[in-house]
């Protein structure tokens, strides 16, 4: 026993120690770690369990905030710290995942083989490479010692095993809302023992119904009740249609784990008439058909395995919440497989097995063949999971590589362009910021982001025109800040004889607009218009700005004007159609 622990640490330290000396990263880790007020100070602990993770409505992890705070006041910001405790977590994983495997088996063999493919998979490493995924990584923790614990209090029916599986299932809730789906494996599991009724089967599992109970009272209490829904039912069908394109993608990388990349997402089905996701579903209504009809000739426990691969997934499923990676497109990234990968661990284990005793009883091939091409998959999972681990030690080349793979998404652009922005290429930062707005235009930040490049190269005019496109929400101040400091030197420009084009004037009348200055606005719009006149916004503008003034006249004027233009919007066309009409214009 003490060999094969020592063999799954090591293996972990192995498979993913290259990337403990890696920085803090600009994603997530400035949110979570560098720029977090909550956990500088430890007067802010009753605090944390009061608010979400990220300051909002969604998400309500305090155990994380509490582990990142242990974390600064211990080592400040010093990230191997960080990434040394994301590992020494996996590591424990795998070590429960060796003793629960070994108590649903009742083979210590096949737990030992499903925590080393556990600890060495590389489907693991943006889980463990990436210091926020410690809440993954916590959740593992804890609710694998629920199972573990659980399958003890069935065994023994003693009471302090049930007392430690509810606390260990509470804190694991504490970590990440997704533990909730434990009680839904355990009652698939209890469902495989005969030996009791299910009346003796639910008794068990009442308890859990207490906690989850007690959960949402609490996070109803301060507020934290906020659902990301994948938007109307048609939304919601085409989203896990989507999600079950992505199954496939887990199932196969589980097996053969080449193109793993961070931040993995997939554009929604734009419909079920799609030949593929029209061959999606047919897939899985056939796969579904048939595991239904053969189900009493599957033995139970293959049955739950599935179902437990299945129901780790459910969360991510878009049925719950909409997981989304900006607009028309949903996450599938690979650290929604670190539980769920472990029932499909476990069959690999035992189909290993299985023919390697139907081969010894029938003489298909000498043994030791077997033996070897096990032994060089376990050796591809590992040098594949070092690979992992060096690519996530920088993040330029993680991101690059994951650009690599997904050229428009909008997330990786962004973080791409603040990388540059930290080698101070800031051309370089415009061409992934201007890729962001593209592949996301209704997102205010990456326009934000843009501009500020633009601005930062004297490219004052173009920088204005993405600061004005959108609300800015949360970054008001900050852009109007930006906003005045980019007009200044257009003004200044401007005294010095520089001439505008249209869309310079339409953006400087749209600032003055927001900023309440309607003569300079109407000045600006009309200097747009006998540039081009055929620029449907300056006209729509106009039109507003004349109804504000009650210059009734001019504002007929310019709504007629705008009616005659081609390329207008069919919002312009409804709005100056209705307006003429409440203007007296027949």
């Amino acid at each position: 026993m003490f060999a094969r622990v020592a063999i799954i640490i090591l293996l972990g330290f192995v498979a993913y120690g290259s990337m403990l000396h890696a920085p803090f990263r600009i994603m997530d880790d400035r949110a979570s770690i560098i720029e977090n007020a909550a956990i500088k100070s430890v007067k802010n602990v009753p605090g944390i369990f009061q608010q979400g993770y990220f300051h909002d409505q969604s998400y309500y992890r305090p155990l994380i905030n509490l582990s990142f705070m242990g974390e600064y006041h211990a080592f400040g910001f010093y990230s191997f710290f960080y990434n040394l405790d994301n590992l020494i977590l996996h590591i424990l994983n795998a070590l429960l995942v060796f003793l629960l495997v070994s108590r649903l088996t009742n083979n210590d063999a096949i737990g030992f083989w499903t925590g080393v493919l556990f600890v060495i998979h590389p489907v693991q490493w943006e889980a463990v490479c990436n210091i926020p995924g410690r809440s993954i990584l916590l959740e593992a923790f804890f609710v694998l010692s629920s199972f573990v614990l659980f399958l003890e209090f069935i065994k023994h029916r003693r009471g302090y095993y049930l007392v430690g599986v509810l606390v260990t299932f509470t804190l694991g809730l504490l970590c990440k809302e997704s533990a909730g789906v434990l009680p839904l494996v355990l009652m698939v599991y209890l469902s495989v023992d005969k030996t009791r009724s299910w009346p003796q089967k639910l008794e068990s599992l009442w308890p859990f119904l207490a906690v989850i109970v007690g959960y949402l009272v609490l996070r109803g209490y301060f507020g934290i009740t906020v659902l990301s829904q994948a938007g109307q039912s048609r939304d919601v069908i085409l989203g896990f249609v989507t999600f079950l394109r992505s199954v496939i993608t887990d199932l196969r990388l589980l097996v053969f784990p080449v193109g793993l990349h961070y931040d993995r997402c997939l554009p929604l089905f734009a419909s079920l008439r799609q030949p593929l996701a029209l061959a999606i579903v047919i897939f899985w209504a056939a796969a579904v058909a048939i595991f239904v009809l053969s189900y009493r000739k599957i033995h139970p426990f293959i049955s739950f395995l599935i179902l437990w691969f299945f129901i780790e997934l459910l969360p991510v499923s878009q049925l719950v919440a909409g997981i989304a990676v900006g607009v028309g497109r949903i996450s599938t990234a690979e650290h929604f497989l670190y539980l769920a990968c472990i029932p499909v661990l476990i069959g690999m284990v035992m189909a290993f097995r299985w023919c390697y005793e139907q081969n010894v009883r029938n003489g298909f091939v000498i043994s030791f063949l077997l033996k070897f091409l096990a032994g060089a998959f376990l050796a591809s999972l590992l040098f594949i999971a070092v690979e992992q681990s060096i690519y996530a030690s920088s993040e330029f080349t993680m991101v690059a590589r994951s650009l690599a793979f997904e050229a428009k998404n909008p997330r990786l652009l962004e973080d791409m362009g603040l990388l540059n922005v930290l080698r101070k290429d800031i051309p370089g930062a415009e061409i992934y910021f201007k890729a962001a707005t593209k592949a996301e235009p209704t997102n205010a930040a990456y326009h934000i982001r843009y501009g500020t490049a633009l601005c930062q190269q004297g490219r004052w005019i173009e920088g204005l025109a993405q600061f004005v496109v959108f609300d800015p929400g949360k970054d008001k101040d900050m852009v109007e800040r930006q906003e005045s400091l980019t007009m200044e030197h257009i003004r200044q420009q401007i005294a010095e004889g520089k001439t505008f084009d249209a869309r310079g004037w339409l953006a400087m009348g749209i600032y003055y607009e927001r900023a309440n200055m309607q003569e300079e606005a109407i000045n600006a719009f009309l200097k747009c218009i006998s540039i081009n006149p055929g620029q449907t916004d300056a006209w729509f503008n106009l039109g507003s700005l004349y109804e504000v003034r009650e210059d009734r006249p001019a504002a007929r004027a310019a709504y007629k004007q705008l009616l005659t233009l081609p390329g207008l919007t069919a919002f312009q066309r409804d709005f100056a159609t209705e307006h003429l009409t409440a203007l007296g214009e027949r």
